[in-house]
């Protein structure tokens, strides 16, 4: 069997071969390293990098005509397929939380449709909408389009909802447990394959003001069941109307997440993996991030902090 001498061993692992005494190692011994490393834990590894850089670019977020009776502050969201657009509605004041700048709360969430059909979810009276924006997403692959609402229980806290059109109605399909305690509050990132199975799943930050821990979740018929959690991340502050300072990286074999530690003054590109959590990089944040992470490109963000200066984020491959 061909061998090769230690000192090109030498390159991979320093620590190693300290040694000048020569010995030598099979190619097939080197092989199986070179595998180990390319095949970390069951899938390819790709060398990924957060880089940031400040942006003389403004920031630019989208705006659109607010329809009528549109809860203040929030913000209308648009779907691909059967829903044209979604927005929350009903102001009410029956829950003083004020985490997302005042303490008026939804009571509705109105969805209009390709048809032009205006549609209605109305909560009863023990529950609001802790909620500035609609997601529209595709949870189940079918061409149609759901909704992510944030639905508070007056005395249980923050749940997340999975809303769908079924028939003439907007109904909820599926969910997360309420937090299970009065003023605790979560923040979607948003959907993609963290796991690496083919379908769709959730993920959000729990308790973001208060030890925040990134979850992800698995729709399971009429939950959404929870499979892996993070903990020391935060995706707001008290009083912000922004909601977006985490997102979804898609990538293959599983999706992964941009999302800042509590302190909000470092991003970390996070993957999940069946041996456990990952990450990739981290890149600290000149300053306090302070507003959402806006797609400005490929695998790009702009975002401020909290001087007012813009940058951009960039994950490198």
């Amino acid at each position: 069997m061909k061998h090769i001498s230690c000192q090109y061993l030498e390159l991979l692992d320093e620590n190693t071969v300290r040694h000048k005494t020569p010995w030598r190692v099979s190619i097939f011994s080197l092989v199986v390293f070179l595998m180990t490393v390319v095949f970390l834990e069951g899938s390819p590894v790709y060398a990924q990098e957060l880089v940031i850089r400040q942006s003389d670019a403004p920031l630019v977020k989208n705006s659109t005509k607010p329809p009528v009776g549109q809860l203040p502050l929030s913000r209308v969201a648009e779907g691909e397929h059967d829903i044209r657009r979604a927005w929350f509605a009903g102001p009410t004041s029956r829950y003083t939380h004020g985490v997302l700048g005042d303490a008026i709360e939804a009571s509705q969430l109105v969805v209009e449709t390709r048809s032009g059909h205006h549609i209605i979810a109305q909560l009863p009276p023990d529950r609001v909408f802790e909620d500035l924006e609609p997601r529209v997403v595709n949870l189940t692959g079918d061409q149609t389009d759901e909704i992510l609402a944030i639905e508070t229980h007056l005395q249980q806290g923050a749940s997340l909802v999975v809303y769908d059109l079924v028939g003439d109605g907007l109904v909820p399909i599926a969910a997360t447990p309420f937090l299970g305690k009065a003023y605790r509050w979560l923040n979607p990132v948003g959907v993609g394959d963290f796991d690496g199975d083919g379908a769709v799943d959730v993920a959000l930050v729990a308790t973001p003001h208060i030890g925040g821990i990134l979850r992800l979740y698995r729709v399971n018929g009429d939950q959404l069941s929870l499979f892996a959690e993070y903990a020391g991340v935060s995706t707001h502050h008290i009083g912000s109307t922004e909601l977006g300072l985490g997102r979804v990286v898609s990538t293959s074999p599983r999706d992964h997440i941009l999302v800042p530690n509590q302190a909000r003054r470092r991003l970390m590109l996070l993957e999940w993996t069946p041996h456990g959590w990952r990450e990739h990089d981290h890149a600290d944040v000149p300053g306090v991030l302070e507003t959402s992470l806006i797609p400005v490109g490929p695998h790009q963000w702009r975002f401020q902090v909290d001087t007012g200066i813009s940058y951009d984020v960039f994950v490198v491959q």
